[in-house]
């Protein structure tokens, strides 16, 4: 079975207060895999274009008219975010004895993340991190690096953690295999337990697919527990979640599986980070 090779993770903030959580899942895994660790802040250069409109106003909750936004203002926000953020990096950083790099750059946030995804492993982003509570929304950023990122991908819920146990899906195809090898050395870290969900086939595949897993799992340690779908949705794969009380779930990003649709569904509706396998 082929593993999946870790050896550099990107985590990629924003000035939300939900950066804390996102950089500290980052630190976890790179801990677990002895990874490189970076952290990327990309100044949105689109808020400096906007900024330039002179009808645009800034709207301030409780405030009973919005106030003018220049491009001085706004460079100066954005100065004061990178600042922040870098205070953050290097104190968590000191927390957890670990080295962080930090870097900044300017662009649009969406294609800059997706050019930065093809120089790392696995890159860690929020679901929807402007929003301050749990939410069954993806941001229109995380939107787009869904469909465009060319690495592993981790998507985390606001305030949710990497913790077990892990759920895999296995459909016993190459990616498949990446996502159950690497599911097996996260489950080392809980009891050795480990929930496999076998896709809805016919009864001779999923035959097939049990004894690929037998076949692939060698370490007797491992508690394994196999569930079938019977219909191939995120709802099925969510009721799953919630069944066996997992905590973080992983699976390939292959349309064959699960359409474009389905798995957009499916993690706008989880409140566990959620792999996707490239």
């Amino acid at each position: 079975m082929e593993k999946v090779l870790i050896s550099r993770i990107l985590v990629a903030l924003d000035a939300s207060t939900s950066s804390r959580n996102v950089l500290q899942a980052g630190i976890t895994l790179a801990t677990h895999f002895n990874a490189e660790l970076n952290v990327l802040f990309i100044e949105d250069i689109d808020l400096l274009h906007v900024a330039e409109l002179p009808f645009v106003r800034e709207v301030i909750y409780g405030a009973p008219v919005g106030r003018s936004i220049n491009v001085m203002a706004m460079e100066r926000s954005l100065q004061t975010q990178t600042a922040q953020l870098r205070k953050l990096v290097e104190s968590i950083a000191r927390e957890n004895q670990i080295k962080i790099t930090f870097s900044v750059m300017r662009g649009n946030v969406a294609r800059m993340l997706c050019d930065a995804s093809q120089q790392t492993d696995l890159l860690v982003i929020g679901k929807n991190t402007q929003l301050l509570l749990k939410s069954r929304k993806i941001g229109s950023i995380t939107r787009l690096v869904l469909s465009t990122a060319r690495c592993n991908l981790a998507v985390l819920q606001y305030g949710s953690s990497i913790e077990r146990p892990v759920v895999v899906v296995y459909t016993g195809d190459r990616t498949g295999q990446r996502a159950l090898a690497l599911a097996i050395e996260l489950a080392r870290e809980d009891h050795n337990q480990l929930i496999i969900v076998l896709p809805a086939v016919d009864d001779s595949e999923y035959q097939q697919l049990c004894e690929s897993v037998q076949n692939n799992v060698r370490d007797p340690s491992l508690q394994i527990s196999l569930t079938r779908l019977s219909i191939n949705s995120a709802e099925q794969i969510l009721q799953v979640i919630q069944q066996v009380h997992g905590r973080i779930l992983l699976l390939e990003n292959d349309s064959a599986f699960l359409t474009d649709l389905e798995q957009q569904l499916l993690i706008t509706q989880s409140d566990i980070p959620v792999i996707l396998l490239r």
